[in-house]
């Protein structure tokens, strides 16, 4: 391992890279290659001349980048000469992580997430909390889903701040918040859906304390207020105590009422901006590009306040430069989001993420938009790991930083900042690559998921699915066995995706062929499955379910296991009921299998004759294991 004697340091800029040292992979200490630091000019600058290593900077994430690169060359070219000059593109280049969907990750993984942004270049760390955080008088607000604590926010918010991050909290305050409106405590405070009532003095009372909280655990000044997807605003209890009122007069008084809150904590408020276009839009659409927002509605937007303009979506570079210059009409700071794709499954979607990051970042360069960040969901149950999506946020950093967004150049830098493997990390991809697929990447497509969990007797997705199916996951296993070889600190998220590929070589073809055996009358084929396919399914799902539970309390707490190992157990036992099902039919003990008499209809309504089109992204757990209520 490489050693370095650094001078020119302050007692906590050395600190902090000796934090970030072991993911280089490198030492510091005394006896080792000399580097000089100054802090000077704009950006950073990394030299070699004639043996002599020398690291300008500016700021904290810029020193922890420099260093990267420095140790990056040396390894590229050792004994050669090398002067490399970075300013970044953004100001605030920032990754927004879920803690909301059940997956609330430890805080020795957040310190995790701080060392690897840092490397890469990022400022700015956004948690995304709905109700994950504990607030004094509030004992339901969080209550058994691993809110963090104060001593946990404070834990967190100086370690990233020795990483030069700032730590942004990301809450919600309108709408997303279905998990404590579940509770009695705070049934007067709903609108409708999972929308809090404008104008309720006790909704407002509830706010103060969230801001006051995080102004108390967290000393950045910035926070995201949220006020995103709340569709049915002003439709329920506030329709009955108000009368009819416009969604916008609606929105614009609550966002008026939250502001004068953050006011009184010196806050800058951030929001999504999507109810602004989507309230002015004849299709309700945020990317409509014949919505005009009406200009008094422009005018009453607080003027402090940054609207987050988000996709996660586009290849068409004139949808980005639409909304770009729509939000310029605003007298408002923007921030734009993007997507680091993990939000769909077990499975991360990175090859679609970085096609559609690659576009988004070249449109923001060029219309010089000076805050970015990468949003990393956790829709429907948080399955995914953060650490999955690597590739995506590495992408961001060079979008902001060098611009270089080549395969050649983004392995180097992956390689350097998480000792990843950049094709081995697309790989983690293959589950969602059935052989009917055949989209290019230009899909978020999640078929993994549906094709894992759907119910082997009803086959809800079994017009979608082609003979060869099994085969092909087979295939993906030795290929994923090879990539987890070739990546051994992240060994346990391609455990976990080779168990996925094992258990769907069995498992994706399974309603086919009961099925079939069943409309043929072949009574050998249906005893074969219930003997051994449908059992030899059971044990590789129960591996599965074992390697997600490894990865699950790797990255977080133990709250939010119960969904998956619920999920897994439900699979199971319809898995054994699908075979007790066909043994009794065999036996003769019914005279019919209710489920396989039924004609296999297209998930998506689609008519009969539309082809075997794969690319479906349907994403509730609920809906893909059974029609009925669950």
């Amino acid at each position: 391992m490489t050693k370095y004697t650094l001078s020119g340091l302050t007692a906590e800029e050395l600190q902090a890279i000796q934090e970030a040292a072991p993911e280089l992979r490198i030492e510091t200490g005394e006896g080792g290659i000399p580097v000089s630091f100054r802090r000077e000019g704009q950006g950073l600058g990394v030299r070699c001349a004639g043996g002599v290593r020398t690291i300008r900077y500016d700021t904290r994430n810029a020193l922890m980048r420099a260093l990267g690169l420095l140790v990056e060359q040396d390894r590229l070219h050792p004994g050669t000469d090398y002067d490399m000059e970075e300013t970044p593109a953004f100001r605030t280049l920032g990754a927004m992580l879920d803690n909301s969907r059940n997956a609330v990750m430890k805080v020795e993984t957040v310190k995790k997430a701080c060392r690897l942004l840092s490397l890469m270049g990022y400022n700015t760390l956004m948690l995304y909390t709905e109700d994950m955080y504990e607030i004094e008088g509030e004992p339901y607000f969080g209550y058994m889903r691993g809110r963090f604590n104060s001593a946990d926010w404070k834990e967190m918010d100086d370690y990233a701040a020795l990483m030069g991050i700032e730590l942004v909290p990301c809450i919600q305050t309108l709408a997303h918040l279905e998990a404590i409106l579940r509770w009695p405590a705070y049934g007067g405070l709903k609108d409708c859906d999972n929308i809090l009532t404008v104008g309720d003095d006790r909704v407002y009372e509830l706010i103060d304390k969230m801001l006051a909280t995080m102004s108390k655990n967290v000393r950045s000044r910035r926070i995201h207020i949220g006020m995103d997807e709340a569709g049915m605003l002003g439709r329920g209890q506030y329709l009955r105590r108000n009368g009819y009122r416009s969604n916008h007069q609606i929105m614009l008084e609550h966002l008026t009422r939250v502001v004068e809150l953050c006011r009184k904590y010196d806050y800058q408020p951030i929001m999504w901006s999507d109810m602004f276009f989507s309230m002015s839009s004849p299709i309700e659409a945020y990317y409509d590009k014949n919505t005009v927002i009406p200009e008094e509605v422009i005018k009453l937007v607080p003027p402090e306040v940054t609207l987050t303009f988000w996709d996660y979506y586009h290849l068409d570079p004139t949808i980005y430069d639409h909304m770009i210059d729509q939000h310029r009409r605003f007298h408002n700071p923007m921030l734009f989001a993007g997507g680091a794709w993990k939000w769909s499954g077990l499975t991360p979607v990175n090859h679609f993420g970085q096609k559609v990051a690659k576009v988004a970042l070249e449109r923001l360069r060029d219309k010089e938009v000076d805050q970015v960040m990468v949003t990393a969901w956790g829709d429907n149950g948080g399955e995914c790991s953060v650490f999955a999506v690597l590739p995506t946020l590495q992408t961001y950093a060079e979008g902001c930083w060098s611009g270089d967004l080549s395969d050649e150049h983004l392995s180097r830098r992956l390689k350097t900042c998480a000792d990843a493997d950049l094709e081995g990390f697309l790989d983690l991809d293959l589950a969602n690559y059935p052989p009917n697929r055949n989209d290019n990447d230009t899909e978020s497509i999640n078929c993994s998921r549906y094709l894992l969990y759907q119910d082997a007797l009803a086959g809800l997705f079994d017009r979608l699915i082609v003979e060869g199916t099994d085969a092909q996951y087979a295939s993906y296993v030795p290929v994923l066995e090879k990539r987890q070889a070739e990546n051994p600190r992240w060994a346990y998220l391609f455990e976990t995706q080779k168990a996925l590929c094992h258990a769907l070589a069995v498992k994706s073809e399974l309603g086919l062929k009961l099925k079939k055996a069943y409309d043929a009358g072949d009574r050998a084929a249906l005893a074969s499955l219930a003997d051994h396919d449908i059992p030899e399914a059971v044990q590789r799902v129960e591996a599965l379910a074992e390697a997600v539970r490894h990865q699950w309390l790797t990255d977080n707490k133990r709250f939010g296991l119960d969904v998956q190992q619920i999920r897994y157990g439900g699979l199971c036992a319809r898995l054994e009921e699908a075979a007790r099902a066909v043994r009794d039919y065999l036996d003769g003990r019914v005279e019919a299998i209710d489920e396989l008499e039924q004609k296999r209809l297209f998930f998506d309504c689609r008519p009969d004759d539309d082809g075997q089109d794969i690319r479906i992204q349907p994403n509730v757990w609920s809906q893909m294991v059974t029609v009925n209520t669950l």
